[in-house]
């Protein structure tokens, strides 16, 4: 495990998934990708998130039980019912995710815990590119 950055802590996990699983990861989602919605808090309404270009999905976790044995042993948390579900996002040339933190506040967070938001995000990227695929923090 490599230190990345100290503000915010960024680690790197080199071949935290193999070829193999980032294909299935891929596979999987193609077939169900849909525009980035999200869910207001207050009003509970789905609408199109403008702040994200991409395309995304959710992976059940039973459908990738050795992806998420690897985030077990990562996060060293064995209660999967702490983890959010997968999600898998897709960009093409041009697509973004505008600046935005990945905390919530609130009595129920969109993890649906109880005051908790999220402790730890995992990037995992399923593919390499020349140009461009630039994450900030």
């Amino acid at each position: 495990i490599q230190r990345a950055n100290t503000d915010p802590v960024v680690w790197i996990v080199p071949g935290f998934l193999s070829e193999s699983e980032c294909d299935a990861l891929q596979r999987k989602a193609s077939r169900r990708m849909t525009s980035c919605v999200t869910k207001n808090a207050d009003t509970s309404r789905v609408y199109k998130d403008l702040s994200r270009t991409s395309t995304n999905t959710n992976v059940p976790r039973r459908e990738v039980p050795t992806v998420v044995s690897k985030l077990k042993n990562l996060t060293l948390c064995d209660d999967e019912a702490r983890f959010e579900i997968l999600q898998v996002l897709r960009y093409q040339a041009g697509q973004h995710f505008s600046p935005h933190t990945d905390g919530f506040s609130g009595p129920i967070t969109a993890c649906g815990f109880w005051d908790s938001g999220r402790l730890v995000t995992v990037f995992c990227y399923l593919n390499d590119v020349e140009k461009g695929g630039t994450t900030r923090f």
